[in-house]
């Protein structure tokens, strides 16, 4: 009887030292767990901020190649709602996605990419041509923060120009048999045509002659061109253009009375008022690949 009572406790005691065996593990990693709870919180946190702050510089980036902002012509002045700087198309109403105008690239400022990015951010933003082993830099917005402890960068891959091409006529062909016309349209208003100047600028190759009107008022006369210029760029005056409150689209004729087989391109060009006859020219007009950058942090 007692051997058997002396057994009992023998096992009770066994199972006893295993439980107090399997807690010392259990103990230590409970202790760990606590004493990790803190770097566990921080990393939860900062996960939620990264992602945070990630999420504002691409929408901010998105807004600025995806939309023209509201109002769509905000570069003008006025009240100002949100900056964008994609092309918006009068003609057609409609947003040109990741073609940025260069008047918008031109007019955004430091406080209006804040605005953008919203408040307790910071932003910094760089236009420069791509594919260009030296950074070209078309525009810069605001100063990057080297004390910022944490910085996203986006990058969004446009096309933009320095001057921007309102209608156009390529490959303008001289057949036999009667001299053809040619027409085209773009719209001005009141607004545009106070705070832009026009030029038809025009690429000759062979003809000898040629006539280009704006609303019927004659801007390119044909003693202006000959078969040995090839590039003529004249300014339309500013009266020959509509400048009601509301759109209206003026035509632009073409009309080439020259040697079979000439042609030439003609383009008419918005440039801001004073921009210099030296500027109007196919570098400044043509679109060109480029990156926009945008650097976003928290103040």
């Amino acid at each position: 009887m007692h051997l058997r009572r002396l057994r009992a406790d023998s096992r009770g005691f066994a199972f006893s030292l295993d439980v107090l065996l399997a807690l010392i593990p259990l103990t230590i990693i409970l202790g760990m767990a606590v004493a990790n709870m803190d770097n566990i919180m921080y990393l939860s946190e900062n996960t939620i901020y990264q992602s945070s702050l990630d999420r504002v510089a691409a929408d901010a980036a998105d807004a600025l190649v995806e939309t023209p902002g509201t109002p769509y012509n905000w570069e003008m002045g006025g009240n100002i709602s949100t900056v964008g700087l994609a092309r918006f198309d009068t003609s057609k109403n409609l947003t040109v996605k990741n073609v940025l105008a260069p008047q918008k690239v031109a007019a955004i400022n430091i406080t209006q990419l804040n605005n953008l990015v919203g408040p307790g951010y910071g932003a910094y933003m760089t236009i420069t041509l791509a594919n260009n082993t030296n950074s070209t830099l078309i525009r810069s917005v605001g100063t990057y923060n080297n004390s910022a402890q944490n910085i996203v960068r986006m990058e969004r891959l446009i096309s933009t120009s320095n001057l921007e091409i309102v209608a156009s006529l390529e490959g303008l062909i001289r057949d036999t048999g009667q001299p053809r016309t040619y027409t085209t349209t773009f719209p001005t208003n009141k607004i545009y045509v106070a705070a832009y100047d026009y030029w038809v600028l025009v690429i000759n190759r062979g003809y000898n002659s040629a006539t280009i009107d704006a609303n019927t008022n004659t801007v390119v006369s044909p003693s202006d061109i000959n078969q040995h210029i090839t590039t003529v760029k004249k300014q339309i005056n500013p009266t020959f253009l509509y400048n009601a409150t509301n759109f209206q689209d003026n035509v632009v004729s073409v009309r080439t009375p020259s040697t079979p087989g000439s042609s030439m391109d003609v383009y008419v060009v918005a440039a801001p008022r004073g921009t210099p006859a030296s500027d109007i020219n196919l570098d400044n007009v043509k679109l060109r690949n480029a990156k926009l950058v945008l650097y976003v942090w928290t103040r």
